[in-house]
């Protein structure tokens, strides 16, 4: 065994179950290696696709800036676009690491994606065609009960279907309409 950090020995770690497990549970040991150490792992990797058309694991890096909004409040965010996708995404120190089929994974990075491009503000997402979302029009008088405070009402929704919304209209032209476009992935 090759000395560790800390003088100590590093181990080797046998997982077992299935692909989606296994991959799972490698993640979830990335993460506590890479948050008791960081940079351990980070140092080495570099975004980029799966090579595996059936299942795999595309690797993107973030900003540290972006990290606490990609995350959400005790990984809220995370778990939502897991749920939603059906992926498995993870963090590990700055770079999230997506798992699972082609178009689950294809779904996660998206969904990542606008989660990131609405810290520029409100944006909009093309729903036509789309076989993954369900679109309502909200009534104005009605955005804020359906949000609830802090957005509690929809977070509460999103946990128990699994589902991941965004409201699509910026503020500044709500007025302007008698409703707000709510998706729904």
């Amino acid at each position: 065994a090759r000395r560790g950090r800390k003088g100590d020995d590093d181990e080797k770690l046998a997982i077992f179950g299935d692909r989606r497990g296994r991959r799972g549970s490698e993640l979830k040991v990335m993460v506590a290696i890479e948050h008791r150490l960081p940079g351990h792992l980070t140092k080495h990797m570099r975004p980029g696709p799966t090579d595996e058309d059936e299942w795999g694991t595309d690797v993107k890096e973030l900003k540290m800036e972006e990290m606490s909004w990609a995350l959400g409040k005790k990984g809220a965010t995370r778990k939502k676009l897991a749920r939603a996708s059906g992926a498995i995404v993870e963090y590990v120190g700055n770079f999230v690491h997506i798992a699972g089929s082609p178009e689950e994974r294809g779904y996660a990075g998206e969904y990542l994606s606008w989660i990131m491009r609405q810290l520029d503000g409100p944006i909009q997402i093309p729903c036509k065609g789309r076989e993954d979302v369900t679109v309502l029009e909200i009534p104005q008088e009605c955005v804020g009960y359906v949000t609830g405070l802090k957005r509690a009402t929809l977070s509460r929704i999103e946990d128990e279907w699994g589902a991941f919304m965004l409201f699509m209209d910026r503020k500044e032209d709500a007025h302007k309409k008698d409703t707000s476009t709510l998706a729904i992935f």
